[in-house]
């Protein structure tokens, strides 16, 4: 078996890091064992453990820019490196992509592969921060030896700001459990809306995602509150953790909305809470894919999205959802109230996304082309 090291930032269980772990768990079908470098603490690590798999603290990773910190970082990454001898390095986002490659290079290892979920610098970045980050991803474009972007997007974008590689990026969705997620689950909505205080009202919308910035969680509660000034008896769902949740929370009371939201926080039963929804919504500022809408349409859910990012590519406007600008609360709140008007056009929308989950956005076949790209890494190498 060959031996894979999997560097990612912080320990958090969402989009990167369920891309991570599902990778990890199910490549040792084609042949390949994983191990995981990353920030101490977190869900994360603590599921990478509990699938009997190694999961190595880096002491020093930190989200935010830390020179102090990101050197010291290298230098751990370094010792596991040297002490695991892994055949290939595989590195994710930004942060863990510049400093992990970093590493690998120093080391001089053969076979490093960098996934791209997204970038650290966006449109309303700083000058000088996108002029640094930029910077920094092309030195480090120079340390690896193939390249996967989850999204065409992200691939292009890559191009667009003077990213180059000396090979072809490999665009891979990164994809769901099907299984789990298309398997019949009878009488769980009723089940599931007691556990989250929700009586049968109106149709429900519904959210799932980290509360941190840029997933446009005060643009929703904005749109939200539009929709009730209208007498709209419509609930909002909101499901996840993050720094932002107190901030949210006072925006809701601001709104006069705060009956009308449930924040559930973290749920495990992602499948199941989805079931609950009528309409799922991401209204993202950027995104490199959005794995969250896969799963919406795997339980035949509409979607309403931000056009933004690779969001375009999974959902199909005027087909299995309605796209709309970002940080534009009047527009969200048309599409929304649309959809909760027109149950008829709620569940064809909804049959149309479930139909076009095939193979193609599946976990396993996210591995198997992973495992490709491990092992044309590895013949470079040989050469």
């Amino acid at each position: 078996m060959k031996r894979v090291l999997h560097v990612h930032t912080l320990p958090v269980w969402s989009g990167s890091g369920i891309n991570t772990f599902l990778n990890m768990r199910d490549m040792g079908a084609a042949g390949f064992v994983s191990e995981l470098a990353c920030a101490p603490g977190g869900l994360l690590i603590e599921k990478v453990r509990a699938a009997g798999m190694i999961a190595q603290p880096v002491h020093n990773f930190r989200q935010v820019l830390s020179p102090v910190h990101d050197a010291l970082a290298v230098v751990e990454l370094i010792r596991i490196m040297r002490r695991g001898k892994y055949d290939v390095i595989h590195t994710h986002n930004s942060k863990a992509g510049f400093i992990g490659r970093l590493a690998a290079h120093l080391v001089g290892h053969p076979s490093i592969v960098h996934t791209i979920h997204g970038f650290f610098f966006q449109e309303r970045t700083p000058a000088w921060q996108r002029k640094l980050f930029i910077a920094l991803e092309r030195r480090a474009a120079r340390w690896c030896h193939r390249t996967i972007a989850t999204s065409q997007m992200l691939a292009d974008w890559t191009a667009e700001v003077g990213v180059v590689f000396d090979h072809p990026t490999r665009t891979i969705y990164s994809g769901i459990e099907l299984d789990r997620f298309l398997r019949p689950m009878e009488g769980s909505r009723g089940k599931v809306r007691r556990s989250l205080g929700i009586d049968d009202c109106g149709p429900i919308i519904g959210i799932v995602s980290k509360l941190w910035e840029g997933k446009g969680h005060a643009d929703l509660l904005r749109a939200f509150a539009i929709l009730a000034e209208r007498g709209n008896e419509s609930r909002l769902l909101i499901v996840g953790e993050g720094p932002n949740e107190p901030d949210l929370r006072q925006l809701a009371l601001d709104l006069g909305i705060a009956s009308s939201v449930t924040f559930a926080g973290f749920r495990e039963d992602v499948p199941e809470v989805i079931d609950v929804v009528d309409i799922a919504v991401l209204p993202s500022h950027f995104e490199g894919m959005g794995r969250v809408l896969l799963e919406a349409m795997a339980r035949a859910k509409p979607v309403v999205a931000t056009a933004v990012g690779g969001i375009p590519e999974i959902v199909l406007e005027e087909q299995t959802g309605i796209l709309v600008p970002p940080r534009d609360p009047p527009r969200l709140a048309k599409a929304l109230d649309r959809l909760i008007r027109d149950q008829a056009l709620r569940i064809e929308m909804g049959e149309r996304g479930r139909a076009r989950l095939t193979e193609c956005f599946s976990s396993r076949r996210m591995v198997e082309l992973t495992a490709e790209v491990y092992l044309e890494a590895l013949a470079s190498a040989a050469v």
